[in-house]
């Protein structure tokens, strides 16, 4: 017995037309398989637009990628950290749920299917004439240079709060002959491997506005002279208790060249000094009883449109201050938390000031930092404007906002940190050492021109 089956009619169309495209070639047809990269002409150009500025001989890396054995002999390791977003290093989230920043400079996703098929398939290296040329080691161009006096950092064992560091200011003439604005800054330390991080404070020296008739530069010169066999003087936070100043930029581990927003810039005085301030980490480092004399190039502007000014607060920290004694971290514990909150005003922000931009966002921890979260409360709208989910103490860094959140007069910051503590035997204090922690935030805000 025969059975027929009807096909339906959109079916039977289909069917039909089943042996024309089998005359025309189009089922016949293989799908096209990319052809394997190669290092110079596939993973090359993308490690010299993204990694090689530090990745280089004598960078900040501590191995080339402008090399193809070299990158061939890591080829695992550099997938693993490419896929993982560990490298290249940009530790705040950038995927649009907490801020919106400038991140060019993360791989997209067809340069990591690039980097992933190399690593994983023949590592071949490809035509080493087509290779992209060098890039140049990062370089603030048009920079004015200032070195920090020869030292040998030495630690206080007998310090709780800083056992294994020291932080070491030093006076800086800047020789202005007019108000400037800095525009840019690189830091470049003697010895990379115990210079933990580099603020620089702007102080008038002639300003007589404290007790005693005494200048600013009286205090200074009677810090410096308190030590006379050594350059500078001990300065745990700012430059001296006593003595106005003002914070105009930081750089810590991982930063190359800062540049500020465009038409932005920190303002100096002809009038002013800088004081450099130096944190010395000596702990199991190597390099430790080294000489150091740090770099600091600055670039400089005569106009500006608005104001950068560096705010940088740790309510953590400044518990070490308080009557009922400091806070602590409990040990034993993976994720150790720590919240403060500050108003606007209590950042030292004129209330009177309309919403101001926040320009960019760098966060900084300690050696037991973990992640870090950072959020903005306006009225009844919460927004969280900067998160770091695996935080890495050696490749810190500014993070610039291409969407820029506004603070306003009634606007809080909240800051949350966790920590791991599993090693302490003991209570974590905050405090100015590495083997302390500090729960730190610092804003690079824009603010109108004074009249």
């Amino acid at each position: 017995m025969t059975r027929t089956t009807t096909l339906p009619l959109h079916a039977r169309g289909l069917a039909a037309l089943v042996p024309l495209a089998f005359s025309l070639g189009c089922a016949a047809e293989e799908p096209e398989t990319a052809p394997e990269p190669t290092f110079w002409q596939d993973v090359a150009p993308i490690t010299a637009s993204k990694c090689t500025a530090c990745h280089q001989e004598g960078g900040l890396a501590p191995f080339r990628l402008d090399d193809y054995i070299s990158a061939k002999a890591r080829a695992g390791a550099i997938d693993d950290a490419v896929q993982g977003g560990h490298m290249p290093p940009f530790l705040v989230t950038h995927d649009g749920s907490c801020g919106d920043f400038e991140d060019e400079e993360t791989l997209t996703a067809g340069e990591l299917d690039i980097i992933h098929r190399w690593a994983t398939g023949a590592r071949a290296e490809g035509d080493p004439t087509g290779a992209p040329p060098a890039t140049p080691a990062p370089t603030l161009e048009g920079g004015v240079d200032y070195m920090t006096p020869p030292i040998t950092p030495v630690a206080d064992p007998e310090n709780p709060l800083a056992a294994h560091d020291e932080w070491r200011c030093f006076q800086v003439d800047p020789g202005l002959d007019a108000d400037r604005f800095i525009t840019g800054y690189q830091v470049t330390p003697g010895v990379r491997s115990i210079v933990h991080h580099v603020t620089i404070y702007r102080v008038t020296p002639s300003d007589a506005s404290l007790v005693e008739g005494k200048t600013n530069q009286d205090v200074m010169t009677e810090l410096d002279d308190a030590s006379p066999d050594r350059p500078g003087w001990e300065c745990f936070g700012g430059p001296a208790e006593e003595m106005p100043f003002q914070p105009l930029l930081a750089w810590a581990p991982g930063q190359v060249v800062v540049e500020f927003p465009g038409g932005t810039g920190a303002p100096v005085s002809a009038k002013d000094h800088f004081v450099v301030q130096v944190h010395y980490n000596i702990h199991d480092h190597a390099g430790a009883g080294a000489e150091d004399s740090t770099r600091v190039r600055l670039r400089y502007e005569d106009t500006v449109e608005r104001r950068a000014v560096f705010l940088g607060d740790d309510a953590f920290l400044t518990t070490l201050f308080e009557p009922d004694g400091p806070d602590s971290l409990p040990p034993g514990q993976k994720d150790a938390g720590y919240t403060w909150r500050k108003t606007r005003a209590e950042l030292a922000i004129d209330p009177a000031l309309p919403p101001i931009e926040v320009l960019g966002v760098m966060p900084h921890m300690h050696e037991r930092g973990r992640t870090f979260d950072t959020r903005v409360t306006s009225g009844e709208q919460e927004s969280c404007i900067a998160r770091v989910e695996d935080w890495d103490v050696h490749w810190q860094g500014m993070y610039w906002y291409r969407t820029r959140p506004l603070l306003d007069p009634s606007s809080s910051i909240e800051v949350t940190c966790t920590f791991d503590t599993r090693d302490a035997e003991a209570p974590v204090l905050p405090g100015w050492g590495t083997q302390n922690e500090m729960c730190n935030l610092n804003i690079l805000v824009a603010l109108p021109m004074t009249p």
